[in-house]
């Protein structure tokens, strides 16, 4: 069963945006196969699903919940050290979000594969020179803070 129309002006936005990357192989097939295109960069192989979207997604779950049957169908191709898997989808106004799937989570990336990790809090393993530690004391702020 096929759901909408080919994405042909997204499959050949998606393939000047792959050139980037590395040589790009277009799957000819349906659309319901698990990936449109290959790129092969110096490195690795990267299997890739292009779908359309009215929506932009602000958080990874939201792509993975309105595509879910999509995303299993990718998660299919083996994952390797030199493979990875990607779903790129493609809004109204020409602008684009960029995804990773790996073998538990999946996170946004950038139009070049790369992503920025989550931050990390700094955590104080110890106090600052020239102040001693409290027992009682279980936050950074004084009582003066409080008034």
């Amino acid at each position: 069963m096929t759901r909408g129309k080919v994405p042909s002006t997204a499959l050949a936005e998606a393939e000047v945006i792959a050139g980037r990357r590395g040589e790009v192989r277009l799957v000819p097939g349906k659309r319901g196969d698990s990936f449109d295109l290959i790129i092969f960069e110096e490195h690795r192989t990267i299997f890739v699903k292009v779908k359309r979207s009215v929506t932009k997604f602000s958080w990874p779950l939201e792509v993975l919940h309105q595509y879910q049957r999509e995303i299993a169908h990718v998660h299919r191709i083996p994952l390797t050290v030199v493979t990875a898997r990607e779903f790129w989808v493609r809004h109204p106004n020409g602008t684009w979000q960029f995804f990773l799937i790996r073998h538990d989570s999946i996170i946004e990336i950038w139009a070049n594969g790369a992503y920025t990790p989550l931050a990390e809090l700094p955590i104080i393993t110890s106090e600052p020179a020239g102040e001693e530690s409290s027992p009682d004391r279980d936050t950074d702020f004084t009582s003066e803070d409080h008034k």
